[in-house]
């Protein structure tokens, strides 16, 4: 039986993985800062998972000495650790890079056999400091003796709910026209295809959902599955651009953030198709 680390358990990506690993015969040993949450649905109705879980490691990877040895007995670390939402004072070079640096290195230190770590697709040219941050940490695991298997997701599903959110409040906001494409996955389906390619050595995959749109289908799907009537706007790049400036003087995390989700939504982030589940269904099934 192969025994794999989560790290980032608690996420919308990690608790599908969780789930996916145990039902699939893993050993599955959890890397968390609350071991409460486990018992806690997560974000976006993604799953409670402490039934599915074998052993459970409290440690912060931003915090060398609270993960010492926790690669000890393991065939594979998964990590899709990385900032989202959280509020605290930490940076992405403090998360994304360092903290997973720090626990490559105690992966190299007991000898693992496989490092999959969860990155972005498509935003090589995004100036984002989130999207720099995981490439530094992506050319760190390349050097690693640790073989490695590099996901590249276009985005999940969960990313597409704040549209939904505005759904429901009437009115649809979006960068530009909404004439940019992306097939956004589920994170069950991405789990299952992580998993799949735990066999895979030295790579870097990029895959996205079954089904390709636009933002504006997308954002008419949204409006659809709540019974509003199309009231879509769309918001000049240029308006965007303005705002860039004053936001990184008073909230640099959400200027980056924003510069992010500004570069997905008005670049085609397409990749590989595959999966089941259908955005509809997800749209459905959290509203």
């Amino acid at each position: 039986m192969k025994r794999v680390l989560v790290a980032g358990a608690t996420g919308y990506l990690g608790r599908h993985i969780v789930k996916k690993l145990k039902q699939n015969g893993y050993y599955v040993k959890v890397l968390v800062r609350s071991q409460e949450k486990l018992k806690q649905e997560g974000p976006f109705c993604s799953p409670i998972i402490y039934k599915f879980v074998d052993e459970v490691i409290v440690g912060d990877v931003t915090e060398p000495h609270t993960i010492k040895n926790v690669c000890n007995e393991v065939d594979y670390v998964f990590s899709s650790v990385g900032i989202t939402r959280q509020k605290d004072k930490l940076t992405f070079m403090d998360v994304d890079y360092n903290g997973n640096l720090n626990l490559l290195k105690e992966a190299e230190r007991s000898r693992v056999q496989r490092f999959m770590y969860i990155n972005v697709h498509a935003a090589e040219n995004c100036n984002s400091t989130l999207v720099k941050a995981k490439q530094k940490f992506v050319d760190e695991l390349k050097r690693s003796v640790i073989s490695h298997v590099i996901i590249n997701p276009t985005g999940y599903y969960s990313d597409m709910t704040e549209l939904l959110t505005m759904a429901k409040k009437g009115r649809i906001f979006l960068f530009g026209e909404g004439l940019n494409k992306m097939n956004p996955i589920h994170g069950s389906d991405l789990a299952e295809y992580c998993i799949s390619s735990f066999s895979k050595e030295n790579t870097s995959l990029h895959i996205g959902g079954p089904e390709v749109y636009t933002y504006y289908e997308i954002a008419e799907l949204a409006l659809n599955v709540v019974n509003k009537k199309p009231k879509i706007t769309g918001i000049p790049k240029w308006a965007v651009k303005v705002i860039f400036p004053f936001l990184k003087i008073i909230n640099e995390k959400q200027y980056n953030l924003l510069l992010f989700f500004f570069y997905v939504m008005t670049n085609d982030i397409v990749a590989k198709s595959y999966g089941e589940i259908s955005l509809n269904s997800y749209f459905e099934s959290v509203s």
